[in-house]
């Protein structure tokens, strides 16, 4: 064993209830001796990734930060876990990415590079129905719009329907949800989470998405908003440069 592998094992410590060696190498249950220790010991150090999937908007996606590299994604999640692709951001204009865990809608994030080393995350997308990653605010696939607005303590700005860029939320009317941006001079500024919001399928006869539907500003307070109450599909995270 190297001496960096050694330190590695510093100072852990074993279950109370590991089986006790039996002559033969093997432990109570038939297993060998050095295989119970070594499960023991990489359960001592399992990874503190596994339960970190807080969106930190602007610093980090669990542990995906500014100093992410696509072999340290490797190195976190596993070969098997992390794939490299190109993303369509619009028809025919594709961007670096990297896949984790493509498999695995509740899990699956895209990271976006800043250029084509893979050494610096410029943003990461998560989209779907549902997701284990969730803002620190509480934030994820599947929030309500009416809790985005109770969240944010004032009404919020959003594109109607039927686009590319339909249900994207632009502003938080200068609410606590700093995070989505703010107004300010005719500009919208602060921006580091993007969130796009869609009503159930069933709605789209319905007056009211006939209502909010095309390249208009609406308020969460109209109408229209409240009675769909759209949830979110998608979430666009940037990441600040180191």
């Amino acid at each position: 064993m190297t001496k960096e592998s050694s330190s590695r094992w510093q100072g852990c410590t074993l279950p109370a209830s590991l089986p006790s060696r039996r002559a033969g190498g093997a432990d109570a249950f038939g297993v060998p001796w050095v295989a119970a220790v070594a499960i023991a010991l990489l359960l001592a150090i399992a990874p503190t990734w596994a339960t970190d999937w807080v969106i930190v908007p602007g610093k980090r996606v669990g542990p995906i930060d500014a100093g992410a590299s696509e072999a340290k994604l490797v190195e976190l999640f596993g070969r098997g876990n992390v794939a490299s692709e190109p993303f369509e951001v619009e028809p025919g204009v594709a961007v670096p990415a990297t896949i984790v865990f493509a498999g695995d809608p509740t899990r699956r994030a895209i990271v976006l590079w800043r250029d084509e080393t893979r050494t610096g995350p410029e943003s990461v997308l998560i989209r779907g129905e549902r997701s284990v990653w969730r803002t620190d605010k509480g934030i994820t696939l599947g929030t309500p719009l009416a809790t985005l607005r109770r969240i944010n303590g004032k009404p919020l700005t959003l594109i109607g329907f039927g686009s590319d860029v339909g249900g994207t939320v632009l502003d938080n009317g200068g609410g606590a949800l700093t995070e989505l941006g703010a107004p300010e001079k005719g500009e919208r500024v602060g921006r580091m989470l993007v969130l796009r919001v869609e009503p159930d399928p069933s709605q789209r006869d319905s007056a009211a998405y006939q209502q909010a539907i095309g390249d208009v500003e609406l308020s969460s307070e109209s109408d229209a908003m409240r009675s769909l109450n759209p949830r979110v599909f998608q979430l666009m995270v940037d990441i600040a440069t180191k």
